[in-house]
C-alpha cells in the first residue's frame, strides 16, 4: 500500500517536528492533563515464550503482524503537549493548547484539546497548515480505568500540502478493550478514499491472559490471513483467496 506508507511517513515527520519543538520558557502542562495509558508492551508480554522463541517462519510472521497491529509509536508522541505550548483556553474539565512547528517548508499549527468526564479521557487535535483551514487530525478517548479506548487519525489535512484529494478521507483507527479476565482485543483499521479507489484493511488481534490468541488480516472486506496459537505457543495458519481457503499449516512451540 504505497499511499499508506507515504502517509505514515508524513506522520513521522510531524512526530519528529513535535519532539524538536521541545522546551519553551514556561511549563504549561497542568496536573489534570492525562496521557494515553495504553502500553503495547503489556500486551506483547502476555505472549508465550514458545511462540516468541519459535524459528518457524509463520510463527515469526505472527509475531511481526501482532507488533505491526499494536504499534502506535508513529503517533503516540503527538499526543503530548510540548512544554512551550501556549494555553489558549481552559475550563474546569478541559484545556486547549496551541503551538507551531516548521517542516519541509510548511508551518504547522496544532490545537490540542484535552477534556474528561466521570468515566473517560478525551483528546482532539486540529492542524492548520500555514494560514489555511484548520483540519481535524486526532480524535481519541480512553476509559479512566484503562479497560478500553480508541485513537483515530484523519489525514484530510494533507490536501492543504499536496493540493489534491489523494489523501482525502483517509482514516487510521486503533481500538482496544481489556476485559475483566485480562484478555486484550485490539483492532487496527485503515480505510479511506483517494477519489478513484477505496482502501480498506484491518488487523484484529486477541491476546488472552493465558497467552493464547489469534490474529486476522482483512483486505477490502475479505479475510486474507488468520493465525491462532495456544497458551504454549503452538499455532495454526490459513491463507485465503476470494473467501476460499488457499493453503494452511501449523507450527510447534519452541
Amino acid at each position: 500500500m504505497k499511499t499508506k506508507k507515504h502517509v505514515k511517513g508524513l506522520a513521522g515527520i510531524l512526530m519528529i517536528s513535535l519532539i524538536l519543538f521541545g522546551c519553551g520558557k514556561d511549563e504549561v502542562v497542568t496536573p489534570e492533563f492525562q496521557k494515553l495509558s495504553f502500553d503495547e508492551q503489556e500486551v506483547l508480554d502476555k505472549l508465550p515464550a514458545g511462540l516468541l522463541n519459535s524459528n518457524d517462519e509463520h510463527a515469526e510472521e505472527c509475531i511481526s503482524m501482532i507488533e505491526d497491529a499494536l504499534d502506535m509509536s508513529q503517533f503516540i508522541h503527538s499526543m503530548d503537549v510540548p512544554a512551550g505550548a501556549e494555553k489558549v483556553a481552559k475550563k474546569s474539565t478541559s484545556g486547549t493548547w496551541k503551538w507551531s512547528v516548521t517542516a519541509q517548508g510548511y508551518s504547522y499549527t496544532f490545537y490540542w484539546t484535552y477534556s474528561e468526564d466521570a468515566s473517560k479521557h478525551y483528546w482532539t487535535m486540529e492542524i492548520q497548515v500555514d494560514c489555511g483551514t484548520r483540519y481535524p487530525y486526532v480524535q481519541a478517548w480512553e476509559y479512566k480505568d484503562g479497560s478500553g479506548g480508541e485513537v483515530k487519525y484523519n489525514f484530510n489535512w494533507t490536501t492543504a500540502v499536496y493540493g489534491s484529494v489523494e489523501y482525502e478521507d483517509i482514516f487510521w483507527t486503533y481500538t482496544w478493550t481489556l476485559d475483566g479476565a485480562g484478555n486484550y482485543h485490539f483492532t487496527m483499521t485503515w480505510d479511506g478514499e483517494d477519489g478513484t479507489e477505496d482502501f480498506y484493511l484491518s488487523y484484529e488481534v486477541v491476546v488472552n491472559d493465558d497467552g493464547s490468541g489469534y490474529i486476522e488480516y482483512w483486505l477490502m472486506g475479505y479475510l486474507v490471513y488468520e493465525m491462532q496459537w495456544d497458551a504454549l505457543g503452538n499455532g495454526t495458519w490459513v491463507y485465503y483467496s476470494g473467501g476460499e481457503e488457499l493453503m494452511s499449516g501449523s507450527w510447534t512451540a519452541a
